[in-house]
């Protein structure tokens, strides 16, 4: 058998309630890991639930914008 092959997506949506700041573009700033922390979680679980949760593999923030 062979190891099915992983492809990577993006996916871009607006946080409504998430004031953006100049911090956000820093990824080395407190605030820029913490939120890349709680919306890897967030999207990790939400995305487990979906249909393609059996070949999930985990997510990775790459930016915010403004």
């Amino acid at each position: 058998t062979t190891a099915a092959a992983l492809e990577r997506f993006t996916v871009n949506f607006t946080i409504t309630n998430l004031p953006y700041t100049s911090d956000l573009e820093n990824p080395n700033s407190a605030k820029f890991r913490a939120t890349r922390r709680v919306m890897n979680t967030l999207l990790g679980r939400l995305l487990k639930e979906s249909s393609i949760g059996p070949v999930f593999q985990g997510c990775e923030t790459t930016d915010f914008r403004y």
